[in-house]
């Protein structure tokens, strides 16, 4: 599953804890595993994720107010690799960049 952040981080200032708000798009429609892979990893992370909207191929993050714009756009990043690498976090398999296969290891 292929993300891509499509806007800049929207600082809402109207709300008391200053929430900041960041949209995704995903290459096709995910399952209700993958939502909820994406909502846990994403609150568990540096990011501290409080909300997530899904709609079709979009998606909408409310996060915590990161203690400078450096931060976010770091925290942002890193959480796209991680996400489109489809780490073991996220419930995929690591896949070796020469031959496209898994990482894991046959048990002899």
């Amino acid at each position: 599953m292929l993300i891509t952040r499509v806007s800049e981080p929207t600082f809402d200032e109207r709300r008391p804890d200053n929430r900041v708000l960041v949209r995704f798009r995903v290459n096709r429609q995910p399952d209700q595993a993958w939502i909820n892979t994406f909502k846990g990893h994403a609150g568990s992370s540096v990011l501290r994720a409080n909300n997530s909207a899904f709609n079709g191929n979009d998606v909408t993050l409310e996060l915590a107010r990161p203690k400078s714009r450096a931060e976010l756009d770091t925290a942002l990043d890193c959480f796209i690799e991680c996400a489109n690498l489809g780490l073991r976090s996220w419930g995929g398999t690591e896949e070796s960049p020469a031959s496209g296969r898994s990482q894991i290891r046959d048990r002899v």
